[in-house]
């Protein structure tokens, strides 16, 4: 998972070159491992990081007084048209709800910034990092779900909709976006997540 991260930060590094960023989904689980990677590593300027999330992010704003932090409640973007050079994302789609949620998200992203670089899980990769699940999550109709109301009670199919490569391909082609570019992160040559680059028209 480690590595999986930085890769994905690297693939973000790629195409920014400064500029102000809108990291999307920020948790105010502000010391435990592996949240928040691209806050904590941010190659900007304080200056042109904002985080957005829904939860309190009181202790994010203290650990990092130079930089900006907005809690909302979901839905619509609490900034102005193309305020942001880039709306950053890492595995955050799959948890805001059902398809229409989903859109929205996208959508708000590709409004608020002019480009836009999300990632998220394959659905068909072996193991779902969410739950550790092996393979249930392959399984037709609300299986998966079943298994989560005994062995994982958190995971909800309202905060946990998953994406295999059909499906998020539809989803950006019911968006916005006028531009995409999707690529397949793979792991001993199995597709582990997709990482987007889009923008909206």
């Amino acid at each position: 998972m480690r590595h999986s991260r930085q890769r994905k930060l690297e693939q973000f590094y790629s195409e920014y070159s400064g500029g102000p960023v809108l990291d999307v989904g920020v948790s105010g689980r502000a010391r435990i491992e592996g949240e928040n990677l691209f806050l904590q590593t941010f190659r900007g300027r304080d200056a042109d990081y904002t985080g957005l999330g829904v939860e309190d992010l009181s202790d994010l704003r203290a650990l990092y007084p130079r930089k900006t932090f907005v809690t909302y409640p979901g839905g619509k973007f609490p900034f102005e048209n193309r305020a942001f050079d880039w709306a950053f994302s890492n595995a955050v789609i799959e948890h805001v709800g059902d398809d229409a949620a989903q859109l929205m998200f996208l959508n708000e992203m590709m409004r608020v910034s002019r480009n836009v670089y999300f990632t998220t899980p394959n659905k068909y990769f072996p193991v779902e990092s969410h739950t550790n699940a092996f393979f249930i999550h392959w399984l037709p109709g609300d299986s998966f779900y079943a298994w989560c109301r005994r062995r994982r009670p958190y995971w909800t199919r309202q905060n946990l909709y998953l994406f295999d490569g059909s499906r998020l391909r539809r989803l950006l082609s019911k968006s916005n976006a006028t531009e995409v570019r999707m690529e397949n992160n793979r792991f001993l040559g199995m597709t582990m997540t997709f990482s987007v680059f889009c923008r909206g028209g």
